[in-house]
């Protein structure tokens, strides 16, 4: 039987560079695959010649996207199907789609149309478009949502909103997570704090603002800072923060450093005010540590709460710093929920086991494919 020829185009942009790795360790073990990668950055390593450097910086952007896009784009008319987490990609080839039947496009990502702007948990460079530009935005996703062959949510909340928002049948909806790596993320035994010592919260986070990093910052200042340190994962974390606040600023995805701080701290918290889902939420359940998170988007399908984590409403500081407190003066509590918590990762966000469960559903619809194909050619 021929093998499966499918292309990957995957913005590796934050978070999303962890999902391009995990995806491609695993998927690469499949001998039944030849896989064609497009990782695309959105720029060019100081190492790299940037061809388009003299551009117009919008020009300029597009134009490294198609650059990077290009091992996969060249080769469509030889794929068996597209695995897309990419805008500008994924309208081209939808447009393409209407008068090529091959590849099948499969859309696999953490969004879905935004059909509810009040709701959403929309990145605020988006919320502050005209409203005509996001309307505009809106009816291109719902079409190509409804146009794609199969699509691939990390969540079901992604889902619910495809199938129930924007009429895509749901039997071609399958959401699942590419998951981690649990190769690299481990839980520590964690003993018992000595008496006196401070409890160890993390917060982890690009962007400190829009993960609700000055919440957290206020709530430990109110609740935690006699008891307990703060150590921040955050490149934009401000200059000046409160005694017993430590600062990270060079830690990066999949960092061994950033694997060890998981494993010594505590609690994490992330109060974040939009976010589609989280890494960091993984990786601290991952590491057999509890999380106080607030539930935007497909994080209220990562966290049990009160069994793996708590949840707190958005910009709520006063319950977050309850939260934080509660957790604070609660070894036990904190142990029963880190080890919850990586055993829901163990059941539900292996990359080993999700991996190829994606790639089983592309499977299917290439085989679906190639029979629906093959039946046509009989009948001619």
């Amino acid at each position: 039987m021929d093998r499966y020829r499918i292309g990957f185009v995957l913005s590796t942009a934050l978070g999303n560079l962890t999902r391009y790795q995990n995806l491609r360790k695993f998927a690469d073990r499949d001998a039944d695959v030849e896989a064609v990668w497009a990782p695309v950055s959105h720029y060019f390593t100081a190492g790299e010649v940037d061809p388009f450097r003299h551009w117009p910086g919008p020009l300029r952007a597009r134009a490294t996207v198609w650059k990077q896009a290009s091992p996969v784009l060249g080769r469509l008319s030889e794929l068996d199907a597209v695995v897309i987490h990419l805008f500008e990609v994924d309208v081209m080839t939808a447009l393409r789609a209407l008068a090529v039947d091959r590849p099948l496009r499969i859309v696999s990502g953490d969004d879905a149309p935004a059909l509810d702007p009040d709701r959403y948990p929309m990145h605020p460079r988006d919320r502050a478009k005209p409203r005509w530009r996001r309307a505009l935005r809106l009816q291109i996703d719902l079409w190509r949502a409804r146009h794609a062959d199969l699509l691939i949510p990390f969540s079901p909340w992604a889902g619910r909103i495809l199938v129930e928002g924007a009429g895509v049948p749901a039997s071609r909806v399958h959401p699942v997570h590419v998951g981690l790596d649990l190769d690299l993320w481990r839980p520590s035994d964690r003993p018992p704090r000595a008496p006196g010592e401070r409890i160890k919260l993390l917060f982890v986070g690009g962007e400190f603002e829009r993960k609700g990093g000055p919440h957290l910052l206020e709530a430990y200042r109110r609740a935690a800072a006699d008891v307990a340190e703060l150590h921040v994962v955050s490149p934009s974390a401000p200059a000046e923060v409160p005694p017993h606040v430590h600062v990270y600023r060079d830690l990066v995805a999949n960092d061994p450093r950033l694997a060890a701080l998981y494993r010594d701290c505590d609690v994490l918290v992330h109060p974040t005010t939009s976010d589609l889902s989280s890494w960091v939420v993984l990786e601290a359940m991952a590491s057999g540590c509890p999380v106080i998170v607030t539930p935007v988007g497909g994080i209220v399908d990562l966290v049990e709460p009160d069994r793996t984590g708590l949840f707190v409403p958005v910009g709520d500081v006063e319950t977050l710093a309850n939260a934080v407190r509660a957790l604070v003066d609660d070894a036990p509590r904190r142990r029963a929920m880190g080890a919850a918590a990586r055993a829901r990762v163990e059941r539900h966000f292996d990359a080993s086991i999700n991996v190829p469960r994606i790639l089983g559903l592309v499977k299917a619809a290439i085989d679906e494919r190639r029979a629906s194909n093959a039946s046509d050619r009989a009948t001619v």
